[in-house]
């Protein structure tokens, strides 16, 4: 294949409380820098999208992988997430992950899984319907040991881009999102909380959203994304566990943005930052050049 496909990047913060604020009272400065991404994605208008995403021990409960390519999905419905079916491209979905394997990438497949809101809010918020645009999805545990170094995390989003640029048409144009983070503690990501019921599960954040807000820390949300944007942005490998805690429980999910920023092999330009303590969550948008221009 002499010609490979165009390959953008997206990196987005989630929070559940987000779609609660049903009168858009909230995160206004955030709301307004994703309502321009919105635009600028449309304006790309990807045929494809590679969504590395989390997993809030909903499917992954009994046993989780570090890495984990999603062979057919649904949504979950959680904190009113998107229900129906994700169009996801099995035998790409195989492909990519016999590449991974051949690459040295431990990962595992599921041939169904149900996807929660850390992949259906931001796909919903997005694109729409999840069958909207084919999606490989890509669950990375940023929440139950064994959790994946940054390092180990870049190899997986290198290969990805390999995979993208070899073996997808080139005519196609992807759109790698990665969404999680930034710095976050849910009560729900406490010990013991893999047992509640989701009804009980909610509760447990929304009676606790004041403790929770006080694990935002804007100075590392700050540093993380002038580092995601500046050419030093490859060091981000070299983040240790130590380097993470700071950002709370939640923070693991910068894995997300980590993992997108190597597929595409470039840095990713802040777009928006603002500490949104009603949602509990460092509320942020990253994306490459060829998104924010709509070419």
């Amino acid at each position: 294949m002499n010609a490979s496909a165009d390959v953008a990047v997206v990196a987005l913060s989630h929070s559940p409380q987000m779609a609660q604020d049903l009168e858009h009272r909230q995160g206004l400065e955030f709301r307004a820098g994703f309502a321009s991404v919105a635009r600028d994605v449309a304006r790309y208008d990807p045929t494809l999208v590679v969504f590395f995403g989390p997993d809030h021990m909903r499917a992954l409960a009994g046993i989780a992988p570090c890495f984990t390519v999603v062979e057919s999905a649904t949504g979950y419905g959680d904190w009113g997430s998107a229900h129906g079916d994700y169009d996801v491209p099995h035998d790409l979905a195989v492909g990519l992950g016999a590449h991974l394997a051949a690459a040295g990438i431990d990962i595992a497949m599921a041939p169904e899984l149900r996807l929660d809101h850390g992949f259906g809010q931001s796909y919903s918020d997005l694109f729409g319907p999840l069958a909207a645009v084919p999606c490989l999805p890509v669950v990375i545990n940023c929440v139950d040991r064994p959790l994946a170094t940054a390092r180990r995390t870049a190899e997986l989003g290198r290969a990805v881009g390999t995979f993208l640029r070899t073996q997808v048409p080139a005519d196609e144009r992807v759109l790698v999102v990665g969404s999680g983070g930034i710095s976050h503690a849910p009560p729900s990501l406490v010990p013991g909380a893999r047992d509640l019921d989701e009804k009980a599960r909610q509760a447990l954040i929304t009676d606790n959203l004041a403790r929770a807000a006080e694990a935002i820390n804007p100075d590392w949300d700050r540093a993380f994304l002038d580092r995601l944007a500046g050419e030093r942005w490859s060091e981000l490998a070299e983040l240790t566990a130590g380097d993470l805690a700071p950002a709370g429980t939640g923070g693991a999910e910068v894995r997300t943005w980590i993992a997108a920023a190597f597929t595409g092999g470039e840095p990713l330009s802040t777009v928006v930052y603002e500490p949104v303590e009603e949602w509990i969550t460092g509320m942020g948008i990253a994306a490459t050049a060829n998104v924010l221009s709509g070419t």
